[in-house]
């Protein structure tokens, strides 16, 4: 499989409805029930749900507009690490660059970093992805071509408060991501996680798409059982 044949993946016609927070298939009408974050933290102890949810009016804003200066640099494939060369690059959009400004801490080390202006070959980025029969929708960060390690990549981005932020397992997330594509046809080599913080971003190491399958089986198939008790 070729890069130039993976360009060709064809976006399926699913909308986000920003208002309801659902995804919808656009030629019927279909309301996917459930999404891929909605099912891999269904288990989550409640004391942390709402220490979460507590300080949502602060992450979710930076990570959207984290998400969105990501995005946009890719798209463009700026190839530079030259900070005011890609803050030219987002004048052109006065809110990305107000959010590239606001949050520079994390925009500034992200875009900036080696992997992405040398290595990585964006093929798509937020990209929407469907399982119909169990009514789940989700949409991933990023998925590529490494050119150094000639693999396909599946990217996940996350920001994180803390310049010594730990790491925690994406697996689920990713392998419920991988599931979708696959059933596109598509093929990927490995699944990473980039940890976006500020002052610092990483881009971790190497998850078998084995492994993140396994994880996101394995929480569907709980997910399932718990959908039938309750």
């Amino acid at each position: 499989m070729t890069a130039l044949e993976l360009q060709k993946i064809k976006r399926q016609p699913i909308k986000f409805d920003a208002e309801t927070h659902r995804y919808i298939w656009e030629p019927t009408g279909e309301i996917f029930v459930h999404s891929v974050t909605g099912i891999t933290g269904f288990d989550m102890d409640e004391k942390k749900k709402k220490a979460i949810e507590k300080t949502k009016h602060i992450w979710a804003p930076r990570g959207s507009a984290v998400h969105a200066v990501f995005e946009y640099c890719l798209n463009l494939k700026i190839k530079s690490r030259d900070p005011d060369f890609i803050e030219e690059a987002l004048d052109e959009n006065s809110e990305l660059s107000k959010n590239w400004e606001k949050y520079s801490k994390w925009t500034l080390p992200l875009t900036t970093h080696r992997y992405f202006y040398e290595d990585f070959e964006p093929i798509e980025t937020e990209f929407t992805v469907c399982d119909r029969k169990n009514s789940i929708a989700g949409t991933f960060d990023a998925f590529g071509f490494d050119k150094r390690t000639k693999k396909y990549v599946l990217l996940d981005l996350k920001t994180q408060q803390s310049e010594k932020a730990n790491p925690y397992n994406t697996n689920e997330q990713l392998g419920a991501y991988l599931s979708m594509l696959m059933s596109l046809g598509v093929h990927v080599d490995e699944c990473r996680t980039v940890w976006c913080r500020p002052n610092k971003t990483v881009v971790g190491e190497f998850q078998h798409p084995t492994d993140c399958l396994s994880d996101w089986n394995y929480k569907l198939d709980i997910w399932k059982m718990y959908q039938e008790e309750f």
